[in-house]
């Protein structure tokens, strides 16, 4: 009998909270379920290790030059010629780590995306329980014109 009511005080409870969701709610909560996808997962972290690989390929003598005169004059010497020759110097399993990286950032995203889902009904009714204070607070003001 008890496993019976539960779903439906579940349902009951739910259900005004679901009514009473805002637009910018229902579209954060879409954001997080599709970036919460393991498709969608594999397709952005795929692009931003091809965005993080383009940036680990740049060569790095160019901006060691325009930095020599912050060092007062003197030449900048780089342990590598590119950021991933650098990077990879201080930790060989540098780009590993990118990769998994990149995958836990939209993972991260999609949490991050649901739980504001979960909050923005209540933010939307403080914001506006302060903007009734403040529209009360200027009625009670005096005419100083």
């Amino acid at each position: 009998m008890r496993s019976a009511l539960l779903p439906l005080i579940a349902l009951l409870v739910a259900t005004p909270s679901v009514a009473s969701a805002s637009e910018a709610s229902r579209d954060m909560n879409r954001m997080g379920d599709m970036l919460s996808n393991p498709r969608t997962q594999d397709a952005m972290a795929g692009t931003i290790g091809a965005l993080l690989a383009a940036f680990m390929d740049m060569r790095v003598d160019g901006i060691a030059k325009a930095l020599e005169p912050m060092n007062g004059g003197k030449p900048i010497r780089m342990k590598g010629n590119t950021v991933r020759e650098i990077a990879q110097a201080r930790d060989p399993n540098i780009e590993a780590k990118v990769e998994n990286g990149s995958r836990a950032l939209v993972s991260g995203a999609g949490a991050m995306a649901q739980a504001m889902a979960v909050m923005l009904p209540q933010l939307e009714e403080a914001m506006a329980k302060a903007g009734d204070a403040m529209d009360r607070a200027k009625d009670q003001m005096p005419d100083t014109r």
